[in-house]
């Protein structure tokens, strides 16, 4: 969640250009205090992205999307090729500069 701001920040920025900014909860469905706590965080911080919560097992996802571990970010340019953009550890984070620079491109390119 650490990256939400970051996330909610560039959609504020750019949703005017076509970024449309998705986020994932692997939270398992039926646990839900943890479904009701990653709800609260985004109400919280008035997130305007779309957050969707996955009803299969986080395994599922690991595997079909090759992650070990979020943070994981796909970002898709508007004729669908995707650049992944992921994180060394789960604290580590991401190359925000990188990714970032990368979305302005795309948003630039019509």
């Amino acid at each position: 969640m650490k990256a939400m701001p970051h996330l909610v920040e560039m959609h504020n920025k750019h949703a005017d250009k076509g970024l449309v900014v998705i986020t994932v909860a692997l939270d398992p469905p039926d646990q839900k205090d943890l479904v009701a706590q990653a709800q609260a965080f985004l109400q919280k911080i008035k997130s305007p992205v779309r957050n969707l919560l996955l009803a299969e097992p986080e395994e599922y996802w690991s595997k079909k999307l090759d992650f070990v571990f979020p943070p994981c970010y796909y970002v898709f340019d508007r004729r669908g090729k995707w650049v992944r953009f992921r994180a060394t550890d789960f604290d580590d984070g991401i190359p925000y500069a990188q990714m970032d620079k990368l979305i302005l491109q795309m948003l630039a390119d019509k």
